[in-house]
């Protein structure tokens, strides 16, 4: 099972390759919004002014205080959330990215995915009886965030796994009525005494957790999971580019000969450029799940 975190860590070693985070080690749980963090490790290299990540928490470092081995912090900083934690977890020391950031743009990049723009979706479906009389069947609230219809089909009767499908033609979906229902009605007779399928594209959902599955949680397929990633990463080098821009990083060593301006940007293209084809691999092999079904 992937999870969101194992896809921030894919990412993180994606930028940064072997380069390592100074951690340390909660010798204490943490219960949120807390203001201290007791450590394992010593403290003394940590100073005010930093920042501090684990979990999805970020602080702003106070102070520290020696004889406690502890870390005096502001919480919630970046906007982040207040989440507990339990003793032995790691705190990343001035991280280069926090899990916070990496987490609400893998969510951000998720939820892309089911634009227009990149027309990726969930497959999902419900199952009714037939409606002999009036071959109208009401969409369930389970279904309202159906973005298109992919497949209606219907059991043969005295069958348990023949399905024979409807053609596109031979249905029609109303959204909203004047009662407020929301139905498809099929335009030809299904036998009774079987039922109806309907398959249907579903956008992809937010992960609210660093643990929850991309797979049960956010609905992709296990083949999508390198999608968000590529394009966290290519949000990544952009945003290195411009820090390096900035001008109060005048300063700094500039390494011109070694990594010329612009470097970052160019690799954020190339990822940028694989990013989009494994959206349109993705792509192709949802329309050989659901072969479009054209009527006659």
């Amino acid at each position: 099972m992937t999870t969101i975190k194992d896809m921030v860590a894919d990412t993180r070693r994606m930028a940064y390759g072997s380069m390592s985070e100074q951690i340390n080690l909660l010798s204490q749980p943490y219960a949120a919004s807390g203001g201290e963090l007791f450590m394992e490790l010593d403290v003394s290299g940590i100073t005010s002014g930093m920042v501090l990540s684990g979990d999805l928490n970020v602080w702003y470092v106070k102070g520290i205080d020696p004889t406690s081995n502890s870390v005096l912090v502001i919480p919630g900083y970046d906007n982040s959330p207040t989440r507990s934690m339990d003793a032995g977890e790691f705190i990343t020391i001035k991280p280069r990215v926090t899990d916070w950031y990496m987490f609400e743009s893998l969510n951000q990049e998720i939820l892309r995915l089911s634009t227009p723009e990149h027309g990726l979706y969930q497959i999902k479906s419900w199952t009714v009886d037939v409606d002999p009389t009036w071959q109208t069947y009401e969409i369930p609230t389970a279904a309202f965030d159906m973005i298109g219809l992919l497949r209606v089909r219907y059991r043969m009767p005295g069958s348990s796994d023949v399905w024979i499908d409807i053609p596109e033609k031979s249905y029609r979906v109303q959204i909203t009525d004047a009662q407020g229902s929301s139905y498809i009605r099929l335009l030809r007779n299904v036998p009774s005494g079987t039922e109806v399928k309907f398959l249907y594209k579903a956008p992809f959902s937010q992960a609210d957790n660093l643990s929850d599955s991309a797979i049960t949680v956010c609905g992709l397929s296990e083949t999508m999971v390198d999608i968000p990633t590529l394009g966290v990463l290519g949000t990544l080098l952009r945003t290195t580019e411009s820090r390096r821009g900035q001008v109060q990083t005048q300063g700094d060593a500039r390494r011109a000969g070694e990594v010329p301006a612009g470097s970052n940007m160019s690799i954020a293209s190339r990822i940028e450029r694989d990013h989009q084809m494994r959206i349109w691999e993705e792509a192709a092999r949802l329309i050989q799940r659901v072969p479009i079904q054209r009527s006659m």
